[in-house]
């Protein structure tokens, strides 16, 4: 059977998890291309959650709106740490820095989503749901282009002028 929102989003979790181990590693020749891939996979990641989990929870869960608000600070916390890992390089003083930023703002984030908005999610829509959301969730993320980009307001917007 596919996987449901749940499930995605907690495999998602483990393998950013897994990511940040490997590039915390400082004995590993690959460092740098980890950290590429656990910055597309936290930004694609970001911008499924953004776009999928917490517009459900503020029109579907009791109480929702404040789990998304908690959520959605969660992710504009990792936003610059985000930046700050696309600039850096494992030769680069302040990479371990960053990588204990965003390895702290990943654990911080983690148990409420699965532990508390998930399952009040589930509660409410059932498992029928949770399996649509799920396709939606995965179908997003493979569509999602690379690193920042994928964030949601990366691309400029429209230039407006007057006259």
């Amino acid at each position: 059977m596919a996987p449901d929102l749940a499930e995605l989003i907690a495999h998602d979790h483990r393998v950013i998890t897994g990511l940040l181990a490997a590039v915390a590693d400082r004995d590993r020749a690959d460092c740098f291309p980890l950290a590429h891939r656990l910055l597309d996979e936290v930004a694609a990641h970001t911008a499924a959650e953004l776009q999928i989990l917490y517009p459900a929870l503020r029109d579907i869960v009791p109480g929702g709106d404040e789990m998304a608000n908690r959520g959605q600070t969660d992710h504009d916390t990792m936003r610059p740490v985000l930046v700050a890992l696309e600039r850096a390089h494992p030769d680069d003083a302040a990479f371990d820095d960053v990588v204990r930023g965003l390895a702290a703002a990943v654990d911080g984030h983690v148990p409420p989503v699965e532990n508390e908005f998930l399952p009040a999610l589930a509660a409410v829509v059932g498992a029928g749901t949770m399996l649509e959301l799920g396709a939606v969730y995965a179908s997003l993320k493979d569509s999602l282009p690379a690193g920042l980009e994928a964030l949601p307001g990366a691309a400029p917007g429209p230039k407006f002028t007057t006259g």
